[in-house]
């Protein structure tokens, strides 16, 4: 199900909770920065409840803050007005995370971080996306707006975020 934006009033923020089931819960948030932190605070329940690491919780919760920034900052160009949702699903050897917002489509390349001998300030985000997940998928098909599909399995070792870890691309 498809949750649609809520109207803010009164300068209050929007914000929408939905638990689908036990293994999925959704979250739906207006696209105001200040409101990252919620985002946060419900990817790193869900990791350390899935029972990962202490670095690997810190990893995904940075990398969809990073995400969901990218979609404030250049989706919508720092907009408070539309909205941003995420979904986590818990599966038996992975969590997935879904990020979705009504912005215009993005080419599928838009996701390429800049080389990292370009040093500078920055812009850098997509780079530890792409470090800290195991699957990073842009559906092409989704005809809401965009629709990003992250993915982290398991490690039966503990931490999954070494160079070593192998990473899988959609």
């Amino acid at each position: 199900e498809r949750l649609g934006r809520e109207e803010r009033g009164g300068g209050e923020a929007s914000l929408r909770f939905m638990q689908q089931d036990a293994r999925s819960f959704r979250i739906v948030i207006s696209s105001e920065a200040r409101l990252l932190h919620i985002l946060r605070c419900v990817v790193r329940y869900r990791a350390q409840e899935a029972g990962f690491a202490p670095s690997d919780v810190d990893c995904l919760t940075m990398a969809i803050d990073e995400a969901a920034s990218n979609i404030i900052r250049h989706t919508y160009g720092g907009r408070p007005d539309a909205y941003l949702a995420l979904e986590v699903r818990t599966f038996s050897d992975h969590l997935e995370f879904l990020l979705e917002d009504s912005g215009p489509r993005l080419p599928p390349d838009a996701w390429r971080s800049r080389p990292l001998d370009d040093v500078r300030p920055g812009g850098l985000g997509t780079y530890f996306i792409k470090c800290f997940m195991d699957v990073i998928a842009y559906d092409e098909d989704y005809a809401g707006g965009n629709r990003l599909r992250l993915v982290k399995y398991f490690s039966p070792t503990g931490s999954t975020n070494d160079e070593s870890a192998s990473q899988k691309r959609e």
